[in-house]
């Protein structure tokens, strides 16, 4: 299902969002932090799918990784783009 560099990457990215979100000394985005909360739950929830499937025993007929990378990505790429527009 996962391999070893999806399950480093997804692991990263999520970890790069926490740091982001705690560490903030200005005035949140609450729109943009908002999304990325929506993008990350449905990763979440898409990844609790597919362990709830495998506990299951029952095949996985849909591509989960794409879908959780995807959901990541946005989340990231909203946040950065929030931090970036802040230090141009």
């Amino acid at each position: 299902m996962f391999d070893m560099a999806t399950l480093k990457d997804i692991k990263k990215k999520a970890d790069e969002l926490s740091y982001f979100c705690l560490s903030r000394a200005d005035e949140p985005d609450t729109v943009k932090l908002t999304q990325a909360l929506d993008q990350v739950s449905r990763a979440l929830s898409m990844f609790a799918e597919v362990e709830l499937h495998l506990m299951n025993g029952r095949s996985i007929p849909f591509d989960p990784e794409s879908y959780i990378r995807g959901r990541l990505g946005l989340a990231h790429r909203s946040l950065l783009s929030v931090s970036e527009s802040h230090t141009a």
